[in-house]
């Protein structure tokens, strides 16, 4: 039988700063962040995020390209050229591929690895950390919305015959436009997706979930509408995906499409309403989810 021996590992007490809570919400936005972008990880990670946002900014790239091409072929009217809200509708499923990424990505691993414990020890609390996977949310997949329309505000502006900053001073109503547009999206989609990504365990079936309530969920309520019966008519609310877009159309005064709500006979409030209501919906239902696991 041996004799215990006690080593001197040379422990020393943390004195640095103590940051409290908000460092620790800090701490989890950057980690978020990097954990979307695949950043400080294998290569693999980085492919589809990296992609998505390459197709979104070439779409702008498109869009400018085709402004030139009119200007060069001498077509005069080009309020039929595609600009603002139909950029949104171009690449709108590049950012719905980048959203059922995104909140599955932040979310799922936490759980699964067994680290919420850890998170939620001292300082961070379950609402700092759901806020800092927020913040890290919403700072990247604004990206995808966002800087395909700087990129085409820019383009337009060079190309105008009426110069750079006259455009830009002409069009100042894009700045609040194109956020209000995007924030839509971001509500009705994020919330959607993080409120499967909360109960689900694996990234790849919560993407599939969320994409089939868009599609397939959205199809058959479009076609339940379209029946002659005294309900139909509210079914159509259920197809979730129009509801941004409606809202893109009426605040840029474009139609892109007959969406089942409008034929119903709802305008840009109900869709803003029910926006809203999903928003309000599925952060209650992560935030509950979550103070249960802590």
């Amino acid at each position: 039988m041996t004799d215990d021996v006690i080593y001197d590992r040379g422990y020393r007490r943390y004195d640095g700063p103590r940051l409290g809570v908000s460092g620790a919400r800090r701490a989890v936005i950057r980690d978020g962040i990097r954990r979307v972008l695949g950043l400080r990880r294998k290569a693999r990670r980085k492919i589809l995020p990296w992609s998505l946002l390459a197709i979104a900014a070439a779409s702008a790239v498109v869009f400018v390209g085709l402004h030139f091409a009119s200007s060069q072929i001498g077509i005069e009217d080009t309020s039929l050229l595609p600009r603002y809200g139909e950029l949104f509708d171009f690449f709108s499923w590049v950012g719905i591929l980048f959203i059922a990424l995104a909140a599955p990505t932040l979310l799922i691993p936490d759980r699964t690895q067994g680290v919420l414990a850890v998170y939620f020890s001292r300082p961070l609390t379950v609402g700092a950390y759901l806020q800092g996977k927020l913040a890290a949310f919403l700072g990247v997949t604004s990206l995808i919305y966002l800087l395909p329309q700087l990129a085409l505000h820019i383009g337009l502006a060079f190309l105008s015959d009426d110069g750079f900053l006259p455009y830009l001073g002409s069009n100042l109503d894009v700045l609040w436009k194109v956020p209000l547009v995007t924030a839509g999206y971001l509500a009705l989609h994020g919330s959607l997706v993080t409120a499967v990504s909360a109960v689900v365990g694996r990234t790849g079936v919560a993407a599939a979930i969320f994409l089939g309530i868009l599609t397939a969920g959205g199809s058959i309520a479009s076609r339940i509408g379209l029946l002659d019966v005294p309900f139909a008519r509210w079914v159509t609310l259920l197809a979730l995906d129009q509801h941004p877009r409606i809202v893109r159309d009426r605040v840029f005064d474009i139609t892109t499409a007959d969406y089942p709500a409008v034929q119903a006979g709802f305008g840009m409030w109900t869709s803003v309403a029910v926006i809203a209501v999903v928003a309000v919906v599925g952060t209650w239902w992560v935030y509950r989810r979550y103070r249960k696991l802590a």
